[in-house]
């Protein structure tokens, strides 16, 4: 056992919509998402500096979905610019789901 205190799990207004806590029998479970790659690792960050323990082991799958897209149509040339071929522009949200559970804690079988 260790001497730390319990996390107490915040009010579900609280927490952004984009960010998810479950917590039970000292495992710990964060759900994240973020439209782009980068503010998924700052929120990571932010989320492991917060809650993260020295005993802690910390296990974390990632994924990225597809959840639109924009079409940008051909470009004329003129005298003074090339003519631009058209392309899609796709969109993606990333996801990230963070378990940290405590050490000593004995493995269920």
């Amino acid at each position: 056992m260790t001497d730390r205190e319990p996390e107490q799990p915040r009010e579900a207004e609280a927490w952004p919509e984009d960010l998810v806590l479950a917590e039970e029998g000292g495992v710990r479970v964060f759900y994240i998402a973020a439209p782009s790659m980068q503010e998924l690792v700052d929120r990571l960050a932010l989320v492991l500096g917060e809650h993260m323990h020295d005993d802690d082991e910390l296990h974390v799958t990632y994924n990225a979905m597809q959840t639109g897209w924009q079409d940008h149509p051909p470009t004329k040339g003129g005298l003074a610019r090339r003519a631009q071929p058209g392309w899609t522009e796709l969109r993606f949200e990333y996801s990230a789901f963070v378990v940290l559970r405590e050490r000593d804690l004995p493995r269920p079988r």
